[in-house]
C-alpha cells in the first residue's frame, strides 16, 4: 500500500520538478542579461565608493548633458550612414548597376574658361604662384572633375532619400537643458533687436568647414523667426586653422566702415583659401577703404578683441566650433535646422 502512495506522490511531484528545472535553467540563461542590463556601462571609483552616469546627471548635469548630446550625434551618423548604404545597395539593383558605377556618375568636362576661371582666382595663392596656366591646366581640370563628381553625388542622394522616404530620428534622453545665465553678448556684431526674447550667440571661425556648413541654417533660422531673435557673432578662430585669426581681425576692421555681414559672407564663401593676400584682395574688391582698413588689422587691440571672445567661449565649456547659445543652451556642431527651433520654440513660448 505505502508503494502505491509513493509511487502517486511522485507523479503528482513530476511537473512541479519540470517546472522548477525550466525556471532554474532560464534564470541562469537570462542572469547575465538581466545583470548587463542593470549594470552601468561605465564606472568611476573614488576611495572604493563608485559613481555612474546617474551621479553626473544629478551632479554635473552639464557635462552629462554633453555625454548624451554626443552619443545621440553617433548614433544619427551611424544609422545615417547605414541608410545611405542600403538605398545605394537597393537604387544599384533597380537601375542594374553597380554600386561602384552608380556612385561614379558621368559628368562634363570642364571648360576652358571654367578652368581659367580658377586659374585666376588662385593664381596668387601660394599653391599657384608662379606658375603658368598651362602648367596647372591639368590639376585645375582634374580638381573641376572631382568637384562636379562629387555635387552629382550629393545630388543623386537628395533623389534618393525622396524616393525611398529615408527618415533617421534618435530618441532624445529626457534630460533638461542646461542653461548658463552667464554667457554674454557683449559688445559684438549682431543681427535683430537687443530686445528680442531669444539671443543666439554664434562662436564660430571662418576657416572651419563645419562652420561654413552651418551658416545656411543660420541663415534660415533668421529668415524663419526675423525680428524675434537676436544673433550675435564671437570670434573663435582655432589654433590649428593658420589663417582664421587674421580672417577674424578683417572681419572686425570692415565693421568701422558699415560691411561687418557683408564682409562676413564674403569670408565664408572663401573658407578654405583665406590666406592674408587673399583677404586684402577680398576686401579690396568688395569695396573696402584699404588705407583705413591696413592700419586697422595692424592694431594690436583689435587682435586683443579676437583673443578676448576666445578666453569667454572657453570659460563658456566651447570646446570646437560651430558652438551656439540659445539664451544660455548650448547647441554643439554644425546640426540640423531642428536642433535649434526646438530650442527657440520653446524659449518664445516661456
Amino acid at each position: 500500500m505505502q508503494d502505491i502512495i509513493d509511487k502517486l506522490k511522485s507523479r503528482e511531484l513530476r511537473p512541479v520538478l519540470i517546472v522548477s528545472s525550466v525556471f532554474l535553467l532560464y534564470i541562469a540563461l537570462t542572469s547575465p542579461l538581466v545583470v548587463n542590463f542593470f549594470s552601468p556601462d561605465g564606472i568611476a571609483e573614488i576611495n572604493g565608493k563608485t559613481y555612474t552616469i546617474r551621479d553626473v546627471e544629478s551632479e554635473n548635469p552639464k557635462l552629462a548633458r554633453k555625454y548624451h548630446s554626443e552619443n545621440g550625434d553617433r548614433l544619427y551618423r551611424l544609422l545615417s550612414e547605414f541608410a545611405s548604404k542600403k538605398v545605394i545597395a537597393m537604387a544599384a539593383k533597380e537601375r542594374n548597376v553597380s554600386e561602384k558605377e552608380l556612385m561614379e556618375p558621368a559628368v562634363e568636362e570642364p571648360t576652358a574658361q571654367e578652368m581659367k576661371d580658377v586659374y585666376n582666382q588662385f593664381k596668387d595663392t601660394p599653391a599657384l604662384k608662379g606658375k603658368s596656366f598651362e602648367q596647372v591646366k591639368a590639376d585645375i581640370q582634374n580638381h573641376l572633375i572631382s568637384q562636379k563628381k562629387e555635387e552629382a553625388r550629393n545630388s543623386l542622394f537628395a533623389q534618393l532619400r525622396n524616393q525611398y522616404n529615408i527618415s533617421v530620428k534618435v530618441r532624445e534622453k529626457d534630460f533638461p537643458p542646461v542653461r548658463d545665465t552667464t554667457i554674454a553678448a557683449g559688445n559684438n556684431p549682431s543681427l535683430g533687436p537687443e530686445n528680442a526674447k531669444v539671443t543666439v550667440i554664434e562662436f564660430s571661425d571662418f576657416e572651419c568647414p563645419y562652420c561654413k556648413r552651418s551658416q545656411d541654417v543660420n541663415s534660415q533660422l533668421r529668415a524663419k523667426y526675423k525680428d524675434q531673435i537676436r544673433w550675435v557673432f564671437r570670434d573663435y578662430p582655432l589654433s590649428f586653422h593658420p589663417n582664421a585669426m587674421f580672417a577674424h581681425i578683417a572681419a572686425n576692421c570692415s565693421a568701422p566702415q558699415g560691411k561687418y555681414w557683408e564682409f562676413f559672407n564674403v569670408l565664408f564663401e572663401n573658407s578654405g583659401n583665406l590666406s592674408k593676400e587673399r583677404v586684402l584682395d577680398l576686401a579690396r574688391n568688395n569695396g573696402l577703404e584699404m588705407k583705413a582698413f591696413s592700419q586697422c588689422v595692424n592694431d594690436a587691440s583689435v587682435r586683443k578683441e579676437v583673443e578676448a571672445d576666445l578666453a569667454e567661449g572657453e570659460k563658456y565649456g566651447v570646446g570646437g566650433t560651430p558652438a551656439f547659445f540659445i539664451n544660455g543652451i548650448m547647441v554643439e556642431g554644425a546640426q540640423p535646422i531642428e536642433a535649434f527651433t526646438k530650442i527657440i520654440d520653446q524659449e518664445l513660448k516661456n
